[in-house]
């Protein structure tokens, strides 16, 4: 995630469009990963962004697991497509939310509660 920030840990105002679309992206799933220090799986209402033969892919993404106590790796994944990714690099940035007092999160997404693996 450093790529997308300026040196101050917040979003680089000299992104290209398309870089600005990647970080709010990543952004969104390390806020809620963040957000509540997720040690599960959690079950996003983000939208996969693949679009395989060239259709949007109707999945959406599970965080699967925050490494907290090691590296800080996110590992998530697309329900449908299974497209998956690790996050690294987001310690201190404008969307680690996880010594940040209560307040309005900075992801537009919502978790689907009462889902397991």
């Amino acid at each position: 995630m450093q790529q997308y920030l300026d040196g101050h840990g917040g979003l680089d105002p000299f992104l290209s469009r398309s870089s600005f679309i990647l970080a709010d992206y990543f952004g969104r799933i390390v806020c809620l990963a963040t957000r509540d220090a997720t040690f599960g799986p959690v079950f996003t209402e983000i939208n996969c962004r693949r679009r395989p033969h060239r259709y949007p892919c109707r999945g959406r993404l599970e965080i699967i697991y925050v490494d907290h106590l090691c590296n800080g790796q996110i590992y998530w994944r697309c329900s449908s497509c299974s497209d998956k990714g690790i996050i690294v690099g987001w310690e201190g940035s404008c969307w680690d939310l996880m010594d940040r007092m209560a307040g309005p999160a900075l992801s537009r997404a919502q978790e689907n509660p009462g889902h397991d693996f």
